[in-house]
């Protein structure tokens, strides 16, 4: 699989449902997410205008890792994109692609899980005034 990663806030955490396996008819557990991954300015700290919010999924055992993740927790989630196509009774070709995610990693701060997305705070420098030249130094002649 393609180490696609992403981190964001978990917003919301749906309850497990069944759904039909494409492969040999059996039911498989399916279990979906949504993550908020909207970015921040790294310089001031503020929440972009445009919102990315992502409707994740988990699929068969991997549907355990939400079990240790709650609503506002920041989590870094490893993804592979996954794409189908079919052609419908009318005959027109439709194309789905879902984003199926097999590792839901609670990001740590010490020992106990943030709560919420913090921007990095950015860092000043402090303004130095410039170094005055001594004054038995002969300018430069240009």
């Amino acid at each position: 699989m393609a180490n696609n990663q992403i981190t964001g806030r978990v917003i919301e955490i749906s309850d497990p449902v069944q759904i039909q396996s494409k492969k040999g008819g059996n039911r498989v557990a399916k279990r979906e997410f949504l993550l908020d991954a909207t970015p921040y300015d790294p310089y001031t700290g503020e929440r972009s205008q445009y919102d990315n919010i992502l409707p994740l999924e988990l699929i068969g055992e991997k549907c355990t890792e939400l079990d240790r993740v709650n609503i506002n927790d920041v989590v870094t989630v490893s993804f592979a994109l996954q794409g189908r196509e079919w052609t419908t009774q009318e005959g027109q070709l439709r194309r789905m692609v879902s984003v199926r995610c097999y590792k839901v990693k609670p990001r740590q701060n010490g020992n106990r899980t943030q709560g919420a997305q913090q921007p990095a705070s950015p860092q000043v420098a402090q303004w130095q005034p410039p170094v005055q030249p001594a004054q038995d130094i002969e300018p430069l002649p240009f």
